[in-house]
């Protein structure tokens, strides 16, 4: 098969190399490029037709590159000329076939989009575009959400995605064009939709939803479901909660089927499996406390006379002085408010142990010393 941008390329490199703003504006030669780009068309959907898929793949692909070199090449000499205004008719010229060579790649999309390479970069012209597109939906999308009553959290959240895919090193892909352009539209279409106050779970389920797996979006969605456990009172709501979560996020019907990065994993299985681990941690936790039950190193619910404060204090003090050790005091803090009761209560919250473990109130901590210093005279009393 014939590589037909050769003597296209030279007719359009003949015409920049003149440097002749009547030639390059001559209609003999427009029209001599237009029609030529005609017939490559045809010929490439001629040739195609004529060879197996392996070889008809290729030969698109080869002409796809081909086509945007050439792109590239003139982007360069009309922003090397932007500054000379005596070419000014000239850099014109220029964007003019920069479009029909941008058109001709388009068509082949059209023609061929299963052998078409939608990973190679698009061209400067279109990055350009595409990113004015998306400054320019960002701003409506932002004030779309204030207007929606959104959280600081939420607001954050869009603009980090934002500033992210501005700041994205390199130029797009074909896919991840195409992509942007959904995600932007969907997305304005839903914003729409919702009623105030905008609630976050919504903006997470609907960026699931929109296949949006940028590692920035993951984050975030890890470091929230995190947040949320440690509002929990107990090992309990955590399990409800973080159960919750894994029900809304398996049941997300994704709108957009092509993820915004291809070489990187869907973000409802990246939620998923980070949930599967928090669930893990949950459970080794509850497997720790029900052995040490069953052993009888500790009862399953140990009656203690202090009260809530001052037996966070008591604790608080056993780990200051060696001995308790232990590496996570989220941990020791589950498993005392799950096997301890007070006098005051029979279940403790961890929210109130947790407040009253950093926070000491000196009639508590008083109260705790009476307790040592009791325990230290029947020590004295066994030696």
């Amino acid at each position: 098969m014939v590589y037909e941008l050769i003597n296209f390329r030279e007719l359009i490199l003949d015409v920049l190399r003149s440097g002749s703003t009547h030639h390059c504006s001559c209609k003999e030669v427009k029209d001599e490029i237009l029609q030529e780009s005609k017939r490559i068309i045809s010929s490439i959907l001629h040739h195609v037709t004529q060879v197996e898929p392996d070889r008809a793949k290729a030969y698109i692909r080869q002409h796809q590159r081909g086509l945007l070199q050439l792109m590239d090449e003139l982007g360069a000499t009309r922003n090397k000329d932007a500054l000379n205004i005596s070419r000014k008719n000239e850099s014109k010229e220029i964007n003019k076939i920069e479009n029909l060579l941008n058109q001709m790649v388009m068509d082949l999309e059209q023609l061929f989009p299963y052998y078409f390479d939608y990973d190679c970069p698009i061209p400067t012209v279109n990055q350009t575009q595409l990113l004015l597109k998306i400054a320019e939906n960002s701003s409506q999308i932002l004030k779309s959400i204030n207007e929606l009553h959104a959280d600081n959290e939420t607001i954050t959240l869009f603009k980090h995605i934002f500033e992210h895919i501005n700041s994205s090193s390199g130029r797009f892909t074909f896919e991840q064009a195409g992509y942007l352009h959904d995600f932007l539209a969907s997305l304005k279409m839903a914003l729409n939709k919702f009623v105030p106050s905008l609630n976050l779970s919504e903006i997470i389920l609907l960026l699931v939803s929109l296949n949006f797996n940028h590692p920035s979006f993951y984050h975030f969605c890890c470091s929230h479901l995190n947040h949320e456990l440690q509002t929990c009172e107990n090992i309990s709501e955590q399990y409800r909660l973080i159960h919750f979560f894994k029900k809304l996020i398996g049941q997300v019907f994704k709108t957009i089927n092509v993820p915004y990065n291809r070489n990187l994993p869907n973000i409802d299985e990246s939620i998923l499996r980070y949930i599967e681990s928090e669930i893990s941690y949950l459970k080794s936790i509850d497997t720790i406390a029900e052995d040490l039950s069953r052993g009888g190193i500790l009862e399953s619910n140990f009656k203690v006379s202090f009260t809530v404060r001052q037996l966070a204090i008591f604790i608080n003090l056993q780990v200051e002085s060696g001995i308790i050790t232990t590496n996570s005091p989220k941990a020791l803090h589950q498993y005392v408010t799950k096997h301890y009761s007070t006098a005051e209560k029979d279940i403790i919250s961890e929210k109130s142990f947790k407040n009253a473990y950093y926070g000491n109130v000196e009639k508590d901590v008083q109260k705790v010393i009476d307790k040592i210093v009791t325990m230290l005279a029947i020590a004295h009393e066994k030696c």
